[in-house]
């Protein structure tokens, strides 16, 4: 965003830091150091190394590091309802600094999706990590595909054709990575978790041929600003000689020749460069707006994508009309999120204020600012929501849980939870409206399946065929045994299924923390990017720090009949 923003630039680390000072200012409590709240805060905050990490290009340590943090977290959402105690513990900003701070935040959504999508960041610093995975997928062969995964097929390819979209072309990728003077090693089978070595099974080895291992994690640590790691990169010469040149160029310019050694004077003659060595001319360094230029630029006009380049390097941002559709719409599902969380706040934690400071905390967090444009997140998220919001109303409850599972899969795991609290009232009509939402997305399925799919494997990849034994794992299960999955799945069934039986009295505040503890507990074990999906989890988990007492929201008080 620099020429758009007066040269505003934000590097992920950058806003990982002044946005853990921002939640740290608004919601800590300084005179109770030693409070619930506050431990809330820091879990919250200490999520983001991981997802530094990965940016950076050590995923191994990336998603070990969101494992540990999610079971944590796990731990003490499980043990929320137990908390009968909630202290009315204010932000340390009024009703409206707080509306204020939520729109402001909530302003930079969709100019962040607008200015950094493709190839028309101005600057490589600028690429989200959504971005930098995204590329990565496309740009490598044994990347995880959509038949692969769990969920509803055509949902998945929308969230796919999504993401690429917004992500830079295959050709900035290449460029990035045949730039970036990093190189991964054969030491990458051993994980180095806080300078202990931890040895890694199936770790991806090294890849000379630029395939997906070398260019994918080169490419990532350029993007996050570590290309200058070594400032000198080899460039072979004549013969096994080596010399070391400066690797500055984003473009992958080649890099200027030196001239010969200056004469000196020896005696009374003068030395001078052998006959034999020609001179070469000097390349030509390229202009300035051309160094984070992600398009090559030959002098001529051309049109890409619908953005027509003008000779100079300049580029005139003009989107066509469905790009544009597409952009908006992605920025109003994020801030749906964010109305949905103040609404819950407002009719079912009490007040306005409790739902202002859930939504700003979650606006904070960077994982929103580096995960804007994934349908795969934001729209379960939005349906999790939209299920706790009409939690009065057992249908339209189920059919969101529904809708949400049928999507993703992941969230069926909720339905013991739901059921055990509607147990001794809307029980029926929940599972009316579960069974209405995975019907219509069958039928839906039927119509969209093509002649050369099968209509049985969609439907079983739907209900979650690929999520228990995976053919190819992204994440944490890439560089970790698989057969480690299996005690942790058959933990998190039982616990699941114990979830519906305790706590026996099951209130809001344990199905709000309750949700966010089993869409975080399926983060540790599921095999595609698991922990980065974090928008599952965290608005449901920024509502069970603010929330009060809530002893008394029990169906059998506050389901209506209809």
């Amino acid at each position: 965003m620099p020429t758009s923003l007066f040269q505003y630039e934000m590097l992920p680390t950058t806003w990982f830091y002044l946005s853990s000072l921002m939640i740290v200012a608004v919601f800590f409590r300084f005179n109770r150091v030693f409070s619930v709240r506050n431990l809330d805060i820091l879990t919250m905050i200490f999520l983001t190394p991981g997802l530094i990490y990965i940016a950076m290009g050590s995923a191994p340590q990336g998603y070990l590091w969101l494992a540990l943090i999610g079971a944590f977290g796990f731990s003490r959402l499980v043990f929320d309802s137990l908390l009968r105690r909630r202290p009315m513990l204010e932000p340390n900003l009024n009703v409206a600094g707080l509306t204020f701070a939520c729109v402001a935040a909530s302003a930079f959504i969709v100019p962040n999706l607008w200015l950094n999508r493709g190839d028309f960041a101005e600057s490589p610093r600028a690429w989200r990590l959504e971005q930098i995975l995204t590329a990565a997928d496309a740009n490598d062969e044994n990347a995880v595909k959509v038949e692969e995964r769990p969920g509803f097929r055509p949902f998945l390819r929308a969230a796919e054709k999504t993401n690429r979209f917004f992500a830079p072309s295959a050709e900035a990728w290449i460029r990035a990575a045949s730039s970036s003077a990093t190189e991964t090693t054969n030491a990458e089978s051993t994980l180095y978790f806080f300078g202990t070595a931890i040895r890694v099974d199936g770790a991806p080895k090294r890849s000379d041929d630029g395939e997906k291992a070398s260019r994918a994690i080169r490419a990532m640590r350029w993007a996050a600003g570590r290309g200058g790691e070594n400032e000198f990169a080899p460039v072979g010469v004549s013969g096994d000689a080596e010399k070391a040149v400066p690797a500055t160029e984003f473009v992958g310019a080649s890099v200027a020749p030196t001239a010969p050694v200056a004469p000196s004077v020896s005696g009374s003659g003068v030395e001078r460069a052998p006959a034999t060595a020609p001179i070469p001319e000097p390349i030509p360094t390229p202009p300035m707006r051309d160094v984070y230029r992600l398009t090559p630029s030959d002098g001529a006009a051309d049109v890409r994508d619908g953005v027509f380049e003008e000779a100079n390097g300049a580029s005139v941002r003009t989107p066509s009309f469905e790009q544009t559709a597409l952009i908006l719409s992605v920025g109003a599902l994020q801030i749906g999120v964010v109305v949905l969380i103040v609404l819950i706040g407002r009719f079912h934690l009490g007040s306005t204020q409790t739902g202002l400071s859930a939504a700003l905390l979650y606006l904070l967090l960077p994982y929103v600012n580096q995960f804007s444009a994934c349908l795969d997140h934001i729209v379960p998220a939005l349906t999790l929501l939209t299920a706790v919001l009409f939690y009065r109303r057992p249908v339209v409850s189920g059919f969101a849980l529904g809708t949400a599972g049928a999507l993703a899969f992941y969230p069926f795991f909720l339905l013991p939870l739901w059921f055990g609290f509607y147990w001794k009232r809307g029980a029926a009509r929940f599972a009316i409206g579960t069974s209405a939402a995975v019907l219509t997305f069958a039928v839906v399925l039927l119509a969209t399946t093509g002649a050369g799919e099968n209509y049985g494997s969609a439907l079983a990849a739907m209900l979650g065929r690929r999520s228990l034994f995976l053919a190819s794992a992204n994440g944490l299960w890439e560089y970790w045994p698989r057969f480690y999955r299996i005690p942790l799945i058959s933990l998190f069934g039982v616990f699941c299924v114990g979830y519906a039986l305790w706590p026996p009295r099951k209130d809001l505040a344990t199905l709000i923390s309750g949700s966010a503890a089993l869409m975080l507990g399926v983060q540790i074990w599921m095999g595609y990017r698991g922990g980065l999906y974090m928008a599952w989890y965290l608005p449901l988990a920024a509502l069970t720090v603010f929330r009060p007492n809530l002893y008394d929201r029990v169906a059998t008080t506050t389901v209506v009949d209809i």
